[in-house]
């Protein structure tokens, strides 16, 4: 027992490293099921509001997912000039689809989750987090896994968003140069690809490989930071990717934002511009996984 907790307290701890946990004290447990592919436990807390975990990894909770959710959708929506037809792969708490259907241009998204247990307990608990997007009219969901589902859909889409757990388990096969080549055959001209790609203060080849590997494919590599209080070191990386899209037109970004009416609680079009600027370690270590493509 920690000098923190106190007998008979319920704490939900995450093993972020062999030498780092995170806890959180919690008020209640909501659910505590095993579905067909992982443990899902969904939890009351008095600071964080409901936290949503698997396998025993905290996936999000209600306090600071915006924090998360509006960084992986609104570079690559802004990027574009006008989205209509999105691809989620995971995502299945609703906060990716909720981010996405803000812009008014969407006329219809498809989410792909390999774990049906994940939204419907999202469905019935996680309202705040999905705000009824996983019921919208212009939602089609999928239970199936994503690397199966995205070699049906040539030249479809013009946003896809990769919501995965990290490269491990189920969430493995979305990390995969085969899966990115099948996001790339995807993607319509002027389509942008982007995904979470771990922390890289912990996790620095999480990050290398999919920037080493998404090189490989595509000509238009970028990686951007954001923080997520819950997540390991609370520094998280993204990676956006195209074939034919610059993906630094910042100067389009903050019209598009205030054109499409977004309303967001940590993303902002000079949060954008900051997100850009790496602190030089992560600078050296895109540097690295960019040579190792050639």
């Amino acid at each position: 027992m920690s000098s923190g907790e106190r007998r008979g307290e319920d704490w939900l701890c995450e093993q972020q490293t062999d030498d780092v946990r995170l806890c959180i004290r919690v008020a209640r447990r909501l659910v505590r099921r095993r579905t067909k592919l992982q443990e899902l436990d969904l939890v009351q807390t008095d600071s964080l509001g409901r936290g949503l975990a698997l396998d025993g990894k905290l996936m999000l909770s209600e306090r600071d997912e915006p924090f998360y959710h509006e960084m992986l959708v609104h570079p690559a929506m802004l990027t574009h000039p006008a989205p209509r037809e999105i691809l989620v792969v995971g995502g299945g708490d609703g906060g990716t689809l909720r981010e996405v259907l803000a812009h008014p241009t969407v006329e219809h998204a498809t989410l792909v989750e390999i774990d049906r247990g994940v939204i419907d307990t999202a469905r019935e608990a996680l309202p705040e987090v999905h705000h009824g997007a996983l019921d919208d009219s212009r939602v089609s969901v999928m239970v199936c896994p994503g690397e199966d589902f995205l070699p049906q859909k040539p030249d479809y889409y013009d946003v896809i968003l990769v919501d995965s757990t990290d490269p491990v388990g189920p969430g493995e096969a979305l990390f995969s140069e085969g899966f990115f080549g099948s996001c790339c055959t995807a993607l319509r001209p002027g389509g942008v690809l982007a995904l979470q790609a771990g922390t890289p203060f912990f996790w620095p080849d999480e990050l290398a490989s999919v920037v080493t590997r998404l090189w490989r494919r595509m000509p238009h590599v970028c990686t951007y930071l954001g923080y997520v209080p819950v997540y390991p070191s609370g520094m998280w990386a993204y990676v956006m990717a195209s074939e034919t899209a610059p993906l630094a037109q910042l100067n389009k970004v903050e019209g598009r934002y205030q054109e499409r009416g977004l309303s967001t609680r940590y993303y902002t079009p000079a949060v954008h511009r900051g997100a850009l600027a790496l602190p030089r370690f992560v600078e050296e270590l895109v540097a690295q996984a960019k040579a190792a493509a050639t």
